[in-house]
């Protein structure tokens, strides 16, 4: 069996308020075909190790590579043929399972006839076939996860790393996940990385397990093999009523046949004892303890999770290095204790692909990213349209009645440009922070990251799924004005760059924003602050002249000013010098916001 992955001397360090090493010189290798498991508690270092190997965290030293692939070196050749399912919640929630599953495929670079026929397939034999019409969302969450897996699968990735696949799923539909994966990686020799908790499903689906603590693997070996450290015991599952606990003097009375360890659910005891003692130890329990409310207790061979429990018990050092499954004549003849590593062809990072090739796929990319967004809003972009076009009519008609009446032509051109702009704020700037938000807080974007997309092609996506939401309350007031009013506006062609710009200048600081800023309750208050207060102190719907000077120039430090002076600009027919350094304003804001959110959202390696 030749190595699929293969991890040498692996570090990586964390600095907080002091330096935590979240994984302590890892070495082992995974062969070609096996389904290879990660156990360990939180904090054990596993999130860290499956990070690394998708090209998603930088190791702080020491080298990784799957299937050839220098993980370091070239990381989007690593997201082409690995499929990630996190535990996090996954991106396309809003979609039908049969487009989560196509778009799926095409963000994986599967060509289009190849995406639907997998679809199909997946469908079937995942039994999603009743609800392929259905939104993720509205699935229960055991089906939703079954959805998930899927996702996982298509583009028939050679290295699959699933992080506790079977969460909320019914033991039918668990089994089914594993019979899928002995599939995959029987018959089409896929690699399985599989990091779980469930210590007894595992046992039963893993070639290899790898138990981590402080960040080291402290054993590695076949289930066999590790359980072969307990040596020749029986083993007791004692469960006590309602999660009740043993007393002292219970405890003692069981450990004077063998050991005893608290199990993983509360009232919940394993009993270890030699075969010739397993008569006195059901007498203890059936007789000795007949006080206790023993709900139930049963004998068996020792288990996987007989192994992982009594490792908590020892002190946190690292395994031999395991010998890689592609060497074994090499090991067998090393000096006594040293372990050797089968050598690894690193397979140098690709050529840069053609230009045409590169547009190509991040056309692709965009294109199913743009129309993920899209169908992700279509349950409410018909109450965005109605805002765009109410709110900047209520804004022109409201305003133009103060006082004695606001209906002269510069009146109009503030009023006007101020209820464009206001609308576009509260789509471009609120509404996209707090979406940004939300895909990075509730975890989606590691899985977008997880994908062979690059960031222009999801930034764009992100932003240009806006306009069209946008771009209406842009238009409306300057119709409602002439339509009211006979307003004398010049329809110059120069709208047609400061329409667009202002939406994307606008829609660039949402972005940053919602990127940077860590907590969502602190996004609603900064977009809150900057449109529904800086806004209306700023001169966008007030002339410059009539506000104070503090307010003047903390006004010009934000892009709706220069949005709304450009807008009047274009709409009066001045398009002199002033306009032309509201248009520069205008592009390097565009320009600066989305280079803040490409530096800011921790795009591939970080």
């Amino acid at each position: 069996m030749t190595d699929a992955i293969t991890v040498r001397n692996l570090t990586r360090t964390y600095r907080t308020n002091q330096l935590v090493l979240a994984n302590d010189d890892l070495t082992f290798s995974v062969g070609r075909g096996e389904v290879f498991g990660v156990l360990g508690a939180n904090g054990a270092g596993k999130t860290t190790l499956v990070s690394q190997l998708l090209g998603l965290v930088r190791p702080t030293s020491g080298s990784i590579t799957v299937e050839g692939v220098d993980v370091m070196a070239d990381p989007d050749g690593v997201k082409r043929i690995t499929g990630f399912l996190p535990q996090t919640e996954l991106a396309m929630r809003e979609l039908e399972v049969r487009r989560a599953l196509h778009y799926t495929g095409r963000l994986r670079g599967q060509g289009e006839t190849d995406a639907r026929r997998q679809t199909d397939e997946l469908l079937d034999e995942l039994g999603l076939g009743p609800v392929s019409g259905r939104y993720v969302n509205q699935l229960s969450g055991g089906m939703m996860r079954l959805v998930n897996f899927g996702m996982a699968l298509m583009g028939r990735p050679k290295l699959l790393v699933l992080d506790e696949p079977t969460n909320e799923l019914d033991p039918h539909n668990r089994r089914l996940v594993w019979d899928v994966l002995a599939r995959r990686s029987a018959a089409e020799g896929a690699t399985v990385v599989l990091v779980t908790h469930n210590v007894l499903e595992a046992e039963s689906v893993v070639d290899r397990v790898a138990v981590m603590r402080q960040g080291r693997i402290v054993t590695l070996g076949s289930p066999g093999e590790l359980k072969h450290r307990l040596g020749d015991t029986v083993r007791m599952e004692l469960q006590i009523r309602d999660g009740g606990e043993l007393g002292a003097a219970e405890l003692a009375l069981l450990g004077a046949t063998g050991t005893v360890v608290p199990g993983t659910r509360d009232g919940r005891y394993l009993v270890h004892c030699a075969p010739a003692r397993m008569p006195e130890l059901v007498t203890v329990v059936t007789e000795g303890m007949a006080t206790m409310e023993i709900e139930d207790f049963r004998l068996s061979r020792p288990s996987l999770e007989d192994v992982y429990l009594n490792l908590d018990d020892e002190p946190a050092t690292s395994a031999p290095s395991p010998v890689s499954s592609a060497a074994p004549s090499a090991a067998a003849t090393a000096p006594a204790g040293v372990a050797v590593l089968a050598p690894v062809t690193t397979v140098p990072p690709p050529a840069r692909p053609p230009l045409r090739d590169r547009l190509a796929r991040g056309l692709t990319s965009f294109k199913y990213l743009w129309l993920e967004q899209m169908l992700e809003v279509r349950s409410t972009w018909w109450w965005s349209l109605l805002f765009g076009f109410l709110m900047p009519v209520a804004m022109v008609f409201g305003l133009t009645r103060i006082g004695g009446g606001l209906t002269d032509q510069n009146s109009l051109l503030y009023i006007v440009s101020g209820a464009a702009v206001f609308s576009v704020a509260t789509e471009g700037i609120a509404t996209l922070a707090q979406r940004v938000g939300v895909v990075r807080t509730s975890g989606m974007l590691q899985y977008y990251v997880s994908l062979p997309i690059s960031r222009t092609a999801f930034l764009s996506a992100l932003v240009f799924s806006r306009l069209l939401l946008i771009l209406p309350g842009l238009v409306t007031p300057i119709i409602a004005a002439r339509l009211m009013y006979d307003a004398d506006f010049v329809v110059s062609p120069m709208l047609l760059v400061v329409l667009p710009l202002t939406c994307l200048a606008l829609s660039a600081v949402g972005l940053a924003i919602g990127t940077v800023v860590e907590s969502m309750d602190v996004i609603v208050v900064i977009t809150n602050l900057l449109i529904f207060v800086l806004l209306l102190a700023a001169p966008v719907l007030i002339p410059p002249e009539s506000l104070p000077l503090p307010l003047r120039l903390i006004g010009y430090l934000l892009p709706p000013t220069y949005a709304a002076e450009a807008l009047r600009h274009a709409l009066s027919g001045d398009l002199g010098g002033m306009f032309l350094v509201d248009v520069a304003v205008l592009l390097g804001m565009t320009v600066l916001g989305l280079a803040a959110t490409s530096r800011w959202i921790r795009w591939r390696i970080a």
